[in-house]
């Protein structure tokens, strides 16, 4: 606002000289016109006399000459009281020219037939007095406004600013160990609202994700205690084993073990890869055969250890929005986790069918299935099936959490028909139309 004001004080100076001098240039032309007529009209001796006495007591801050025609050549006939002598050869119209020490302004005019002329002049501290005085007129309420200017501005924005240091005030006192929502009763300007909405979202969003730490960190210490234990078990029975049979078989036991902490800890490494805290954008679209092959065969070693078949079929033109990071993690998931729980023998399908506009990928089996009841408890971590198997829990809560990320449906359901009139459990993420 300073800066404003003093741009515009110069300017209003500017203008206030410019009207100064129009006004004075002005002034000068009428007191040329005015004298003219007056010596045109024969009255020049009445004249003089009025103007050495006007002069005595009001000083004219204008000077000035006449001059008249005589036999050809141009003479003085009056000047103004107290006055040297301008120079002969002053052109018509305005000028400016040197004169007492300064630069003044001139304006010489004559009558029609060139027997008088006049000449009159003005000192610049005329014009300098005149426009400082219109200046002053105009700058000196400004300059005392602006003061208060600044006050009102000041208070204004303290004002308009303070809800926002009650935000400030109520996010510096949380607590990074108990996140909770900023108070939402205290009204706000609807320009500082949305700031507030979004502060309590990022909240909600932040503890959620500090409460799912704490809860996995405290799930995975308990799963990984578990084995760790009994590996520490067989190896003091290798350890005290007399006979080398039993030594063969409590190594056995710790290799064994050693399988299920590796099976574990990469279990533990997908779900921090597919846990992050935000949702990034909608990967692009892609074709899963190529991926869907890929795993089956990385996974047909372990379906034939255990009598298992393992038959895909994949329709063509499905794709599915997903990175193939992530496609390959929640397949493979979801197949291991169909080999291990489905028993020896069962038979296991990978599927990629299209219904109306979306894509389903789906691995079903026929084995011993999950209860309807108990469906919706296994995409939680560390949470197993009612049927015994070397497994962690993590598996379908991997691929729950993937969905979720890639704007897929997750679902459980029936599917392949038993021997016993009962049905395997069908794991399948649904993915919405897609464009390319």
């Amino acid at each position: 606002m300073a800066a404003i004001w003093l741009v515009s004080a110069w300017v209003v100076y500017q203008r206030a000289h410019h009207a100064a001098d129009a006004l004075l240039d002005s002034q000068l032309t009428q007191v040329a016109q005015t004298l003219l007529a007056i010596v045109a009209g024969g009255e020049v001796e009445h004249f003089v006399k009025e103007l050495h006495e006007h002069a005595g007591r009001n000083p004219v801050p204008i000077v000035f000459e006449i001059w008249h025609a005589d036999g050809g050549a141009m003479q003085r006939l009056v000047t103004s009281p107290g006055h040297q002598a301008f120079e002969a050869d002053l052109p018509d119209g305005f000028s400016e020219h040197p004169y007492q020490d300064a630069r003044w302004r001139f304006y010489a005019v004559q009558d029609d037939a060139a027997r008088y002329r006049v000449v009159v002049a003005q000192a610049p501290a005329a014009r300098v007095q005149l426009a400082r005085e219109i200046g002053q007129s105009l700058l000196v309420p400004a300059a005392l406004a602006l003061p208060l200017m600044a006050l009102a501005v000041w208070w204004g924005v303290g004002r308009s600013l303070r809800p926002v240091d009650i935000v400030a005030r109520q996010v510096g006192a949380l607590d990074a160990q108990a996140l909770t929502p900023l108070d939402a009763s205290t009204p706000l300007p609807s320009e500082i609202a949305p700031l507030r909405g979004a502060l309590n979202a990022l909240i909600r969003r932040v503890a959620e994700a500090f409460d799912n730490e704490r809860r996995f960190t405290a799930d995975a210490a308990h799963e990984l205690r578990t084995p760790l234990a009994a590996l520490k078990v067989q190896a003091q029975v290798a350890l005290r084993a007399q006979t080398a049979g039993s030594r063969q078989h409590a190594l056995t036991q710790v290799t064994a073990g050693v399988d299920r902490m590796t099976h574990l800890v990469e279990q533990l490494l997908a779900l921090a890869r597919v846990d992050p805290a935000s949702q990034g954008k909608l990967a692009a679209p892609l074709d899963p055969a190529a991926s869907i092959a890929a795993v089956c065969a990385e996974l047909l070693p372990l379906a034939q250890r255990q009598s298992q078949s393992l038959d895909v079929e994949t329709a063509p033109g499905c794709q599915v929005a997903m990175s193939e990071a992530w496609l390959r993690i929640a397949l493979r998931n979801m197949l291991d986790n169909a080999l291990r729980y489905a028993g020896e023998g069962a038979r296991v399908e990978v599927r990629l069918a299209r219904s109306g506009s979306a894509c389903i990928l789906s691995v079903a089996d026929n084995g011993p299935g999950v209860a309807p009841e108990l469906r919706s408890q296994l995409s939680a971590r560390f949470v197993r099936g009612e049927v015994e198997a070397e497994g962690c829990g993590l598996g379908l809560s991997i691929v729950a959490r993937i969905a979720a990320l890639s704007h897929a449906q997750f679902e459980l359901g029936d599917d392949l028909p038993r021997a016993d009139g009962g049905h395997g459990l069908a794991v399948s993420l649904r993915f919405g139309e897609t464009r390319a």
